[in-house]
Parts: C-alpha cells; sequence; structure tokens
C-alpha cells in the first residue's frame, strides 16, 4: 500500500510536481504519425502531462507541438491557417514555425522588433515508428532517442495503435506489469477449465526481479513437469514502458510481441499506446483489432466503456472465456479504469505476486524524488550509451538446473 502522499507523488503529473518533472526528461510519444497526413494540413490538439498543446506538419514535412494558445493574445492555434512553414494565427495573423520562433507579425509597425523576442512555447519532436515522439524537459539536458527494436522493423513487420484510457497512467501500467493476470483476466477458457498456455494452467509464478539502468526487468518462473522452468520476462522502461513477452507455446506467434506506453494526458486520463511487431513475418492487423478488441472513435475513444460495462456477456463467461469481455486490451482497461480514475492505495493489500509493481513504484518515486532534490537524472537519461535496440520481452523455457540469467543474460551496458 502507499501513503496518500505517495500516491499524490506516483499519480500527478502537471507541470511542476516531481513525477511531472521527471516525465519531461524522457522522450514520450505524442501523437500518431496518421493524425497529420499531410504538410499544410488540419492542426491536431494534444494534451499531455497536463499541458494542452497544437500539434502541425508544416510545408516540408517538419512536425511542430506547440502551446494551444498564441502568446500574443492567447487565440486557439488549433484553428489557425497552416501555411508556408508556420502556423498563422487567426485573430492578428501573427505567425509561428515549427521551433516556436514567430516569423511575422503583420499589424506591427515595418520596424518593430517584437518578433524577435516573443516566441511560443514549442517541444522538439522525432517522428519514428508511427508516432511522432516529443520532449519536454530543458532543452540543454535532452536526452539521446532511445532508438526501440520497434521502432526499426521492416514495412508491413509493426503497427502502433492508440487508445484513451479514462484513468491514471500508474495503475494502467501496473496492470501490465502484473504476471498472474495474463492467466486470469485474459483466461481463453472457463475458469475451471485446464487453460491452453502455462500461465493458464498454473497462475502461481515465482518472480524475480532485476534492477536495471533503464528500470527493471522481471521473471515470471513457472515449473514444468519435466523439471525445467517456464519463464516470460518483462522488461519495464522508466517512466511507463512495458515490454511484453511473447506466446512461444505457438509456432505462429512465438516471434510477436507487444510494448505498451501509457503516456499522462493529465492526472485522470492516459493515452494507452501499444506497437504490435513480429520480426520474423508481417503482422496480421485485422487480427490484433480483433484479439484486443479495439473498436474506437476518430478520437481514440472507445466505443463501448466503463458506461456499458465493456460489453459484458454472461452468458459467454458460462460458455467461452472467464472475463466474459471480447478482446484482450478491453479487458485491461475493464479492470484499471473499474479501479477509479485514480486508485486509493491507501486500501490495497498486496501479495508476493505484487512485487513487480512494488519495484516499479520504488523506483519511479525514488527517480522523481532525486530529482526534485538534487537535480540528478535516472542512469537512464544520464547514460547515453544504452543500446536501446536490446531490450525486449522473452518467453522460454529453462533446463533443469540453469537459471534465467543464465540463459537471458543482462547486456553489460544495462547493469547498474
Amino acid at each position: 500500500m502507499l501513503t496518500k502522499e505517495d500516491n499524490d507523488l506516483l499519480c500527478r503529473v502537471g507541470p511542476g510536481t516531481p513525477m511531472g518533472e521527471l516525465m519531461r526528461r524522457f522522450w514520450m510519444p505524442a501523437v500518431m504519425s496518421e493524425e497529420l497526413p499531410e504538410p499544410d494540413g488540419k492542426p491536431v490538439k494534444v494534451r499531455l502531462l497536463g499541458e494542452d498543446l497544437v500539434a502541425f506538419r508544416d510545408t516540408e514535412g517538419r512536425v511542430g507541438l506547440l502551446d494551444a494558445r498564441c502568446p500574443h493574445r492567447r487565440a486557439s492555434m488549433a484553428l489557425a491557417a497552416n501555411e508556408k512553414c508556420g502556423l498563422r494565427c487567426l485573430y492578428h495573423g501573427w505567425k509561428f514555425d515549427v521551433h516556436g520562433k514567430c516569423v511575422d507579425t503583420p499589424g506591427e509597425p515595418p520596424n518593430s522588433r517584437i518578433k524577435e523576442v516573443v516566441r511560443a512555447k514549442a517541444y522538439p519532436t522525432v517522428e519514428k515508428g508511427g508516432m511522432i515522439w516529443a520532449y519536454m524537459g530543458p532543452p540543454e539536458q535532452r536526452p539521446v532517442f532511445p532508438d526501440y527494436e520497434f521502432l526499426n522493423m521492416a514495412p508491413g513487420h509493426s503497427a502502433v495503435f492508440k487508445i484513451q484510457e479514462e484513468c491514471n497512467y500508474a495503475q494502467a501500467v501496473e496492470g501490465t506489469i502484473d504476471t498472474v493476470h495474463a492467466g486470469a483476466l485474459h483466461r481463453s477458457v472457463r475458469w475451471d477449465d485446464p487453460g491452453t498456455v502455462p500461465h493458464e494452467q498454473v497462475l502461481y509464478a515465482q518472480l524475480e526481479v532485476e534492477p536495471t539502468q533503464y528500470g527493471f526487468r522481471y521473471a515470471g518462473l513457472r515449473a514444468l513437469p519435466d523439471g525445467r522452468t517456464h519463464t516470460r520476462i518483462t522488461q519495464v522502461t522508466l517512466p511507463f514502458f512495458t515490454f511484453i513477452p511473447p506466446d512461444g507455446t505457438q509456432t505462429d506467434r512465438k516471434h510477436r510481441r507487444l510494448v505498451n506506453a501509457f503516456v499522462p494526458r493529465d492526472d485522470t486520463t492516459t493515452w494507452h499506446t501499444q506497437w504490435f511487431f513480429d520480426q520474423a513475418r508481417p503482422i496480421d492487423v485485422a487480427f490484433r483489432l480483433k484479439e484486443g478488441g479495439l473498436q474506437l472513435n476518430p478520437d481514440y475513444t472507445k466505443k463501448i466503456g466503463l458506461k456499458e460495462e465493456y460489453g459484458q456477456d454472461r452468458e459467454r463467461m458460462k460458455t467461452k472465456n472467464f472475463s466474459g469481455i471480447v478482446g484482450v486490451v478491453m479487458e485491461d482497461h475493464a479492470v484499471v479504469e473499474s479501479q477509479g480514475v485514480i486508485t486509493d492505495r491507501e486500501n490495497e493489500h498486496l501479495g508476493q505476486s505484487d512485487v513487480a509493481i512494488v519495484t516499479w513504484r520504488r523506483i519511479l518515486m525514488k527517480a522523481a524524488r532525486t530529482l526534485a532534490e538534487t537535480g540528478k537524472l535516472p542512469p537512464a537519461l544520464a547514460n547515453p550509451a544504452i543500446p536501446w535496440g536490446d531490450v525486449k520481452g522473452v518467453e522460454c523455457v529453462v533446463d533443469k538446473g540453469k537459471g534465467w540469467r543464465e540463459e537471458v543474460p543482462l547486456a553489460p551496458e544495462f547493469a547498474l
């Protein structure tokens, strides 16, 4: 459990909060590339870490991320004209480029120098993996971009999805670093059926956690009848990324992986961004949409949510799957959104299966406090040589007498 003070530290992400300031030091997914399909197109409203912003693709294809309001008289820049490499405010015609530089003030005298001193707040961006990423921290401390494996897949081998989650980011993260829930919540059969994969057949797993420079990794270990150990290794990179292992028991899915980023819109809503990828074969996007149960509105909100009880079917619970909900993503959202927009961690009762969740909270809160009190950055930000492309979830079977760390050793560059 957490005290109210610690829960506030973990959950509050607005400007000036310790956690919000920590998150602003990381590159984070901000906007889907598909939201800005063409140069000089319609600007897009963006909400990140409690800030209202506007994204646009300029004439040259560059992406700008600016304050949602014009620095002149605070009119909406989402209404601005996007033309000739800048956004021109409708109110008085002041124009700003992707860097926030004011390039035109048509209503001012010809000799005015006001455009030399006025700037729009602007954040740097990188476009990769179907997303536009943003860095919202101090310019002089901008870290190396984390060039993850899933951002560099061959065409057709990776796809990205975005869904608005109606709760705080922290409980969304915790939902995916919970090894037991995979065999319970996502149970593909009724509760009293034996299950089709090891983590359904045996819910209990011995958990072992290993801290790393980027956060930590943990192994869920389940003993098999022949003495070997079924092992699922999940990676957790700060501040809100989770790398889910593949389902290696099925030949056609043994290389397929998921990576989640739970980016706070604000304290009570989250952008659940998920990459679905397979290095060995092209992925089936239609299959993933069906498997995830993803039915989305144009603004990436769910068509069926808490109000509709996620379409839960009690008859389905008796005859098909345990949850009665269609889709693994919908199941995840159902349980974490049902905790409330910010869950009350003072009244939770944690067990041994929650060790990864406890580890994540401690590492993240310590990093936020350390930055606030000393200005010291976490190792992942201070070390520019981390090989981000080597971070991945792993599922394997470890031979009797051998440890999972021997089977999947931690790269020296990742060790603390």
